[in-house]
């Protein structure tokens, strides 16, 4: 057998193991409204990455603010009562274009935590295996590989390294799972009203300085998601990472004891869903 068979077969066999690991996520992500059980589990891989992994912390801000702005209850939902006060018809079709919008936005939070999970446990356990950035991009696979090896040795990479390492895995994120999803989600809309108001939103993270959000022109827009995205990140930093953590109870979502125990939490979510 040839060099070339031979690393066929070995990214072959790694390809496995991806789709393996992809399957158990998908598991663990729960159903499309089981938003704070991923919120958990991107918390519990920030935790699991010495807080080294910034990404999956903002992924579950991310995720937890968009459950209130999008459902019928929320920012948007209050617009179009307030717009339609005068026909309970038309606002009643309008908060159910509203469901399928914050059900399609769902899909893509699910999918985001599926591949931030199952990219993460990849890179730990096979990230130096040869073939191995066929499988990740490498540019991300060297961004979870750095993260994984300051893990093992215990050690906190600089805010200059956290910074890199979250700009990397945002911008595939962004490219390879939310486009395609957002796209998707804003091609079906009809109503110019309810697509502008969707588009257009004002985010604000429980740990945002009073008074600061970011303001979108158009959120379907991959670059300036990115752009925002990256100004989220400064807060953060500049906010400090233990402050970042702690405003997660400030949605109102999660058990009053997940940072105590979030460990033990993720640990039931996954001996429930089998894996």
């Amino acid at each position: 057998m040839n060099v070339t068979s031979v690393t066929n077969l070995k990214v072959q066999a790694l390809q496995e193991q991806y789709a393996a690991l992809k399957a158990g996520s998908t598991l663990l992500a729960g159903d499309l409204l089981d938003i704070p059980r991923r919120a958990i589990i991107l918390l519990h891989i920030f935790q699991d990455s010495g807080e080294n992994h910034v990404f999956p912390l903002l992924a579950a801000h991310g995720a937890l603010w968009a459950y209130s702005y999008f459902e019928v209850g929320g920012a948007v939902g209050r617009f179009i009562a307030h717009r339609y006060f005068y026909n309970p018809a038309e606002r009643s079709y309008r908060l159910g274009l509203l469901q399928e919008f914050a059900s399609a936005f769902r899909r893509v939070n699910r999918q985001v935590c599926i591949d931030t999970y199952a990219n993460y446990r990849f890179a730990q356990e096979y990230g130096s295996e040869p073939g191995a950035d066929r499988i990740l991009p490498a540019s991300l696979l060297g961004t979870l590989n750095r993260v994984h090896a300051a893990r093992r040795a215990g050690e906190r990479l600089t805010a200059a390294d956290r910074a890199e390492i979250f700009e990397q895995s945002f911008h595939c994120e962004q490219e390879v799972t939310v486009a395609p999803g957002v796209q998707a989600a804003t091609a079906a809309f009809q109503c110019r009203i309810l697509k502008f108001a969707c588009l257009h939103p004002i985010v604000r993270f429980a740990y945002f300085p009073r008074f600061q959000s970011l303001f979108f022109r158009d959120f379907s827009h991959t670059t300036e998601r990115v752009t925002k995205g990256l100004r989220a990140y400064e807060i953060a930093e500049r906010a400090g990472l233990p402050h970042v953590v702690n405003s997660l109870k400030e949605y109102g979502l999660l058990p009053p004891s997940v940072l105590d125990e979030t460990e033990a939490m993720f640990r039931e979510i996954r001996a429930g869903a089998r894996i």
